[in-house]
């Protein structure tokens, strides 16, 4: 009896590293739980995860509870959201820019940790503020686990840190 359930074990184990060999990671990850794009977010509806796997960051009065600000530019909103692209893509060679274009305010990005390639999912968005200034909210959270150990707010952080 015991010889079975460790030779399934074995199996299935064994089964996992050949789906992740074959058809790699990410794929792997996006078989098992669905695209890691969730389309765009309403941050006006200000939803959150319900486990602590995200982090949201935005300017003054754009989004109730942030876990940090965001000091508003002086770029117009499209220019800004392709600045703050350019510069997540720089900074991280896992990031791939995943939404349309046909909004240039906005853009949602799908990212992927190191060794495991866990999908996250950061969302950009920037609007006029009413002194002229432009406002970012920003909200990056992970598709799969219960906790992402803070990764998503240090990732966020570093993208509106000045270099």
């Amino acid at each position: 009896m015991l010889k079975t359930i460790l030779l399934a074990l074995v199996i299935l184990v064994g089964t996992g590293i050949a789906a992740f060999a074959l058809i790699g990671r990410e794929r792997t990850w996006e078989l098992f739980a669905g695209s890691p794009d969730r389309g765009p977010r309403d941050f006006s509806a200000n939803r959150r995860s319900p486990t602590p796997n995200d982090a949201l960051a935005c300017s003054p009065g754009l989004c109730e509870k942030p876990d940090f600000e965001i000091a508003p530019v002086d770029d117009a909103p499209a220019i800004a959201i392709e600045r703050l692209s350019q510069r997540l893509i720089s900074s991280d060679p896992l990031a791939r820019r995943i939404d349309d274009r046909k909004h240039p305010e906005r853009a949602r990005f799908v990212t992927y940790s190191p060794l495991m390639r866990f999908p996250d999912l950061i969302q950009l968005e920037a609007r006029a503020m009413p002194d002229g200034r432009t406002g970012i909210m920003a909200y990056a959270a992970a598709q799969l686990g219960n906790s992402d150990m803070g990764k998503n707010r240090l990732r966020l952080e570093a993208l509106f840190t000045p270099r």
